[in-house]
C-alpha cells in the first residue's frame, strides 16, 4: 500500500463531508469524561473545535489543545494551539507531559494503525492523566440488517458505515486494543446509550442491558497510564 497515496485519498474524502460532519459538540463524551476542573485538553480530530470549546466554558478545561487533517476551524486564536496535520505521519509539536486529558473521538477508526498512535500519544500524556475514546461499534444490528439483508456493505457519509472508516471494531476488539498496549490500563468501557436521551436509551435500561451490544451505535473508553 502506498502510505502517501492513501493520506492524500484520506484528506481530499474528508474535504468532501459536510462541514457539520466537523463542527458537532459531543454532548455523550463530555458526560462520559470524569468532570474535574481547569485540566489541559488536547482532541486528536476536533475538527472546529467546538468540544473543547464546551469544555472551556464548562471550566473543565482551562487549556485546550486541537489537531486535525482539514482546515476547518475558524477561532484558533481561542485555543492553546490548533495543529492542522497527519497524526500518523506527522511529528508532535507538544512537550512530554503536557495534558490531563487526551480525546480520540471517532478517530481511530480512521487510522492505519491505530494502536501506532496511541503509543505515539502516550508520553504526551501526564501521569495520572487520562485517553477518551469513542468507537463506532459494528455488532450495531444495522449492521447485520444491510449486510446479511439487504445484501449490501454500502457507504455512507457518515455513521458506523463512513466510507472513511478503515478499521471496525465490536466491543471486544476495542478492549484488545487497549490491552495490546502494556503502557496502559482500560479503566471502563461504556455503551454511548448511557450517554443520551434516547427511545434507544430507555429501551436498554428497560430490558437492563441484554440488548446493548445491538443497539449501541458506539463505546466510549476511559483509559489511564498503567
Amino acid at each position: 500500500m502506498d502510505f502517501k497515496l492513501t493520506i492524500n485519498n484520506m484528506q481530499e474524502s474528508y474535504l468532501e463531508k459536510e462541514k457539520q460532519y466537523f463542527s458537532n459538540v459531543r454532548k455523550d463524551i463530555i458526560s462520559f469524561i470524569d468532570a474535574g476542573k481547569d485540566l489541559s485538553f488536547l482532541e486528536i480530530g476536533a475538527g472546529t473545535g467546538a468540544t473543547l470549546l464546551e469544555l472551556k466554558n464548562k471550566g473543565i478545561a482551562k487549556k485546550i489543545t486541537g489537531f486535525d487533517i482539514v482546515d476547518v476551524n475558524q477561532n484558533k486564536e481561542k485555543f492553546e494551539s490548533f495543529i492542522i496535520g497527519n497524526i500518523e505521519q506527522d511529528e508532535i509539536p507538544f512537550e512530554l507531559n503536557s495534558f490531563d486529558s487526551i480525546i480520540l473521538a471517532d478517530v481511530l477508526e480512521h487510522l492505519i494503525e491505530p494502536h501506532k498512535t496511541i503509543q505515539k500519544l502516550i508520553p504526551y500524556l501526564k501521569k495520572d492523566g487520562h485517553f477518551y475514546i469513542s468507537l463506532p461499534n459494528v455488532r450495531n444490528y444495522v449492521v447485520f440488517y444491510k449486510v446479511f439483508v439487504k445484501g449490501s456493505f454500502e457507504y455512507t457519509d457518515e455513521g458506523i458505515f463512513d466510507k472513511t472508516h478503515i478499521r471496525f471494531f465490536c466491543k471486544r476488539d476495542m478492549s484488545n486494543l487497549i490491552k495490546q498496549i502494556p503502557e496502559l490500563k482500560l479503566q471502563k468501557i461504556e455503551s454511548n446509550l448511557r450517554h443520551l436521551s434516547s427511545i434507544k436509551s430507555t429501551f436498554n435500561k428497560i430490558t437492563f442491558g441484554l440488548f446493548e451490544p445491538f443497539i449501541s451505535t458506539q463505546y466510549f473508553l476511559k483509559v489511564s497510564k498503567n
